[in-house]
């Protein structure tokens, strides 16, 4: 007997929550994780980028909203493929865990700097060809990301009493909020062999506005061995 829509929905409705809670267990399970690590959840909303665009002159354009959704699960692909071995090897390096919790991040389109104060957003504009050409690679961005996190894992180990801080007292306030992060971020990525990466985080990061990361990097890299000195006091 064949039986109408009707008929089997009415027949599987005492089942319908057996099946949606397998249903939530079978989306973990195939949810890319490594156990131990913070898991990283990355969102696109244009939603949010309209609310956004009320409060700036900026207009967000239909074809960058395009673009940038077309490109989120490649760029959710790059973060699952490369994200536990860097912060696997920020542990390594550090003698220091990460924290165990879930982050959320919000791709924007919006006219603000990438940030981590008010939970994590990544700038995605320069990562578009609609935007800008040349656009800058994906992976930067996969590393805008990484650079964020690293704000949550210094944040649950500060540096106290830096000694290397005292040193550059003169200097902005961004740029020494920035001079461990970015010795930790180069020191990962060398440590991966990921020169070549790491090339390019130093040359974008320093044409951003105010060149406070410009600086930043000025001082990290004063000498081949200088970026260890802040390794050192993270591990502390």
């Amino acid at each position: 007997m064949q039986l109408t829509e009707q008929q089997t929905l009415h027949t599987l409705r005492p089942y319908l929550k057996s099946i949606i809670l397998c249903f939530a267990i079978l989306v973990n399970i195939s949810r890319p994780a490594v156990a131990g690590q913070p898991v990283v959840d990355i969102t696109y909303n244009p939603n949010l980028d309209a609310l956004c665009s009320l409060f700036q002159t900026d207009e967000i354009k239909e074809e960058w909203q395009t673009e940038l959704s077309a490109r989120l699960e490649e760029f959710k692909d790059q973060w699952i493929a490369i994200s536990p071995k860097l912060i696997a090897t920020t542990e390594e390096i550090t003698g220091k865990l990460f924290p165990e919790e879930n982050f959320t991040a919000y791709l924007t389109l919006c006219n603000m700097p990438s940030q981590s104060i008010l939970g994590i957003s990544i700038n995605m504009r320069y990562a578009l060809k609609s935007f800008k050409q040349p656009a800058v690679p994906l992976r930067y961005k996969v590393d805008t990301l990484f650079h964020e996190l690293l704000h949550e894992f210094l944040a649950e180990h500060p540096v106290q009493a830096s000694e290397l801080l005292k040193q550059h007292v003169s200097e902005a306030e961004r740029t020494k909020n920035h001079l461990h992060l970015l010795a930790l971020q180069k020191a990962v990525l060398l440590k991966l062999n990921a020169s070549d990466v790491l090339h390019d985080v130093m040359a974008i990061d320093s044409q951003l506005p105010g060149g406070y990361y410009r600086r930043a990097w000025e001082i990290i890299n004063a000498s081949d061995t200088e970026y260890l000195k802040y390794i050192a006091e993270i591990r502390q």
